[in-house]
């Protein structure tokens, strides 16, 4: 039986467990779609081939360094005109 990797082995430090289910999930769409494209019966589910591709190194997770970080924006008429259509009792 093959040893399954938990998330904590495939962070390195600093990186974020939800950018590595977004990385994951990615790699498991495309090998689905690669298996579909290809007529190609997987035996193996994409998931567990995606989670095997990181923890052997072919592929890597690249965060960007601002990642987690929360930028305001200056709120303009235009915006608020949006907001007015919405409902502002709605947004509550």
């Amino acid at each position: 039986m093959m040893h399954r990797p938990s998330a904590p082995e495939l962070l390195k430090p600093g990186q974020s467990y939800y950018s590595l289910v977004v990385a994951v999930a990615k790699r498991a769409r495309e090998i689905s779609q690669i298996a579909d494209e290809s007529h190609e019966i997987l035996i193996e589910k994409p998931v567990k081939m995606a989670v095997e591709d990181f923890s052997k190194g072919r592929y890597k997770m690249i965060e960007s360094p601002d990642i987690g970080v929360i930028k305001e924006k200056e709120i303009t008429s235009a915006d608020s005109t949006d907001l007015d259509e919405v409902g502002v009792d709605n947004l509550i």
